[in-house]
């Protein structure tokens, strides 16, 4: 095989693989193995104090994340803000946001709920 056609034919498996999603899923759980490598050292450490606004604003992100299907973010978000075990509920997410959630907004992230209110206000 020449070095052109061995090209083409890496290029078309890669293609391939980012068309799937499968290159992004593999290269997402090889970025969260090295995060918990990473972070091996700091188990018995306590984990850093997070304000109440940054533990409700890092949960609007991963109920964003995983509704997505980017758990592999999730879950690097999680280790890196020390919330790895820690979730809020959407019921306590709705409460401390005001949002009542009906039949149409409990399908969405709150994100998306909160944003839309925004951009409605203006």
């Amino acid at each position: 095989m020449t070095e052109s056609s061995e090209n083409d034919l890496l290029e078309a498996i890669k293609e391939s693989l980012e068309k799937d999603g499968t290159l992004g899923r593999v290269n997402g759980e090889i970025r969260a193995a090295v995060m918990s490598i990473l972070n091996r050292g700091f188990e018995n450490c306590d984990p850093p104090q997070v304000p109440e606004e940054t533990k409700l604003i890092n949960e609007l992100i991963r109920e964003y994340l995983t509704w997505n299907g980017y758990l592999y973010t999730e879950q690097i978000l999680s280790a890196e803000s020390g919330q790895k075990n820690e979730r809020l509920s959407r019921d306590v997410l709705t409460t401390k946001f005001g949002v009542m959630d009906d039949a149409k907004t409990a399908k969405i992230p709150l994100l998306y709920y909160i944003v839309s209110a925004f951009q409605n206000f203006h």
